[in-house]
């Protein structure tokens, strides 16, 4: 791996706790700070990208959504009927203006026109949640692409939920990860292939039955690191699944593992010894995939442009730390 001068044909976005917000444009061999339109000190937990409309952004920070129409460069807030700390987002498939977004409260928000206005659809209840220092919050949504009124919520720390129609009610899909805490500290979730993935400090689990029975796919035997802060499919092959891995929640390895079997088995995608602390952020080029990225905990940002051949690092400022959201989108 060598450090590089600029971005090649790549935008790349990162989000803090606690540091700021920052974009890197192609072309450019340093991180600008994003501040317009954003609240002060920035605290970017979420982020995604519009899969209908190039250009169109969107971030969850401290207090409410965001929503850029400039590639991220400036920033505008919408409107929900009660500030929350917004975590991610997911987009319905065959109608990516309906939008859900969760939040640090376990509310689930609905959008049908692109963001503009939201409603709560939902709180998430989870009677196997055990009692914490901060509140159970939605870190992950996704939605089955064959059946969109199917959902998924990653609950941290109370499980895996399912809704059946469009996220207006959801139940807890715990057998197998209650009682034990490491399992129902949920990082991510994802659907793909008739098969629910979730990520948790075990590792990642996967369900062959929407989510009845669970199976820990023991990502130990594929490598020493297997603590797990998300999963994502990739956009141009749903066989293919990209997970966040770590030692511990504040360790000082972390990279990336792939699977392109669904998960049955597991490569080391970062070449093996990459990463400096927890990976907490992995993010795939929607319409260039060979161009994935991922951010750790203590402020790396390191990314492919050749489907994993050759590594580059792309410093933070130094100040930088508490990284944990990253998106990555090319240019209108």
């Amino acid at each position: 791996m060598s450090a590089t001068s600029s971005t090649g044909e790549s935008i790349i976005l990162v989000g803090t706790e606690a540091g700021g917000f920052f974009r890197r444009a192609p072309g450019q061999d340093h991180w600008q700070e994003v501040t317009a339109g954003l609240p002060a000190d920035p605290q970017v937990r979420g982020l995604a990208a519009h899969p209908g409309h190039p250009g169109l952004l969107f971030a969850g920070a401290q207090d409410a959504p965001y929503k850029s129409q400039d590639n991220g460069v400036h920033w505008e807030r919408l409107n929900i009927p009660q500030e929350s700390v917004v975590w991610c987002y997911a987009f319905r498939p065959g109608n990516p203006d309906v939008i859900f977004l969760g939040t640090g409260t376990s509310d689930v928000y609905r959008s049908e026109n692109g963001g503009d206005s939201w409603e709560q659809i939902s709180t998430i209840i989870s009677p196997e949640a055990p009692s914490m220092a901060f509140s159970m919050r939605i870190l992950d949504l996704s939605v089955n692409q064959s059946q969109p009124d199917e959902m998924y919520a990653a609950l941290e720390v109370g499980g895996a939920a399912r809704s059946s129609d469009g996220g207006q009610t959801w139940q807890t899909i715990n057998s197998g990860l209650a009682p034990k805490v490491d399992r129902l500290d949920l990082h991510g979730v994802a659907a793909t292939e008739g098969r629910v993935f979730i990520s948790n400090r075990e590792g990642v689990w996967r369900s062959q039955d929407r989510g009845d029975n669970w199976e820990n796919l023991h990502l130990e035997r594929f490598s020493p690191i297997h603590y797990s802060r998300g999963i994502r499919v990739a956009p141009n092959d749903p066989n293919t699944l990209y997970a966040c891995a770590g030692e511990t929640f504040k360790s000082d390895q972390g990279g990336v593992l792939r699977s392109t079997d669904l998960g049955d088995t597991w490569q080391r995608f970062d070449q093996g010894s990459l990463g400096n602390s927890t990976t907490f952020g992995v993010a795939i080029n929607r319409t260039d995939p060979d161009q994935v990225f991922f951010c750790t905990r203590d402020g790396q940002v390191i990314g492919t442009e050749d489907g994993g051949a050759t590594w580059n690092e792309f410093p933070l400022p130094e100040s930088v730390s508490d990284v944990i959201s990253i998106l990555v989108v090319s240019p209108d």
